[in-house]
């Protein structure tokens, strides 16, 4: 790519609307500016599960076959060959690889495995695209993968179930010490890595509204179980498939649903999805294949949930565009596109605009961010 490719690029002119996001500058093998530390995942650009596991799989491939990775020094048992950070879909993937290539590894992970898959809300439809693709490596997804809970058994199955277990820790930082790279946990102790892969995603802060009340208890960014919320007066934010997918678990569940959204159609989220809303504002009563918690549940020959409660007096209104001015303890405030304002009778609010790349521990780990001025490139 040409400077004025590049320069473009970096502008993301792609995107003439909205905040461009920062994120760690990745290559299409999954190096950065640091020699030997690789990205895989999320943090690549494609928020997609088979494209997760394709990155995590590939980094491995590339690292064994780099000629100087072959001449490292192995004498010195204390030292890994690869070092995984993040027990994510990527991370997993990635160990997978390196158990197949014999190759001295561990696994860290601050929290609990899949963790971003185990907190989706209950019974939520996965959608595995591209529908053709074949990831590379061993973890596949498969039939049973079509909700959350068999998503995550048919994970488990295939990589803890086969003794991929990880360790445990918080990596605070990556850096460069000779011809290796150092990993330097929380309180202090530090491991020594030939390779390092990182897999953590978009694992800093939940983004915030930015408006008064965002603090009461209220608001949340994330839905566990659609059945606590039922009947209730909710305003979901966001217009991406986390936004869309909540809105249609609780109004399916009953609740009269505000889905507010900057822009004035959705461009992000998966078609399914969009075609669910579209049915469910035309039709409250509409079956959109998704399971509600109250429901008896009605199995599909692909294993999906379908059925709603047919006594579930739900609704979804579409308020495109519009931004949340206030949250107040019994109503949020809507401001529409025309500079007005408008209140609605609120008892739960779903802030789904996502989560902020973990940027702080790519730049105490020396990688370069897109969109930031180092000196090297000031001078450049």
């Amino acid at each position: 790519m040409g400077i004025i490719g590049r320069y473009t690029k970096w502008l993301h002119t792609r995107w003439p609307a909205g905040r461009v996001e920062k994120l760690p500058v990745v290559n299409d093998d999954g190096s950065t500016s640091v020699p030997g530390l690789y990205v895989v995942g999320d943090l690549t650009g494609v928020p997609l599960l088979k494209f997760s596991a394709h990155t995590g799989a590939r980094a491995v491939k590339t690292i064994a076959n780099e000629a100087s990775f072959g001449k490292r020094d192995t004498s010195d048992d204390s030292v890994l060959d690869v070092a995984i950070v993040g027990g994510g879909v990527s991370g997993f993937a990635a160990a997978l690889e390196a158990k197949k290539q014999d190759l001295r590894f561990e696994l860290f992970e601050a929290s609990e495995p899949y963790s971003t898959i185990v907190n989706f809300p209950k019974k939520k439809p996965i959608f595995t695209y591209p529908t053709d693709m074949t990831p590379d490596g061993d973890l596949q997804f498969h039939e049973k993968s079509s909700i959350k809970e068999g998503l995550v058994e048919d994970l488990h199955d295939q990589t803890i179930a086969q003794g991929i277990e990880p360790t445990f820790k918080r990596v605070e930082s990556i850096k460069r010490v000779g011809n290796r790279l150092q990993l330097q946990f929380a309180g202090g102790e530090t491991l020594d890595a030939h390779r390092v892969i990182v897999g953590i995603g978009r694992s800093g802060n939940f983004r915030k509204l930015g408006v008064p009340g965002e603090e009461l208890d209220k608001v949340y960014n994330r839905l566990h179980d659609p059945k606590d919320f039922c009947g209730k007066d909710v305003v979901v934010v966001g217009g991406g498939d986390s936004a869309l997918e909540t809105a249609i678990a609780l109004a399916t569940c009953g609740c009269k649903v505000t889905l507010s959204y900057r822009k004035p159609e959705f461009s992000r989220p998966k078609p399914e999805n969009v075609e669910r809303i579209e049915a469910l504002v035309v039709d409250p009563n509409a079956d959109v294949g998704v399971e509600n918690p109250s429901s008896e549940r009605v199995t599909t020959a692909a294993g999906a949930f379908v059925g709603r409660d047919k006594d579930a007096k739900g609704s979804i209104r579409l308020a495109l565009p519009s931004t949340i001015s206030a949250v107040k303890d019994d109503e949020v405030v809507l401001k529409l596109d025309d500079g007005s304002e408008e209140s609605v009778p609120n008892e739960a609010v779903f802030s789904m605009i996502g989560r902020e790349a973990p940027l702080d521990f790519f730049r105490r780990s020396g990688v370069r961010i897109s969109g930031e001025w180092s000196a090297r490139s000031v001078v450049g």
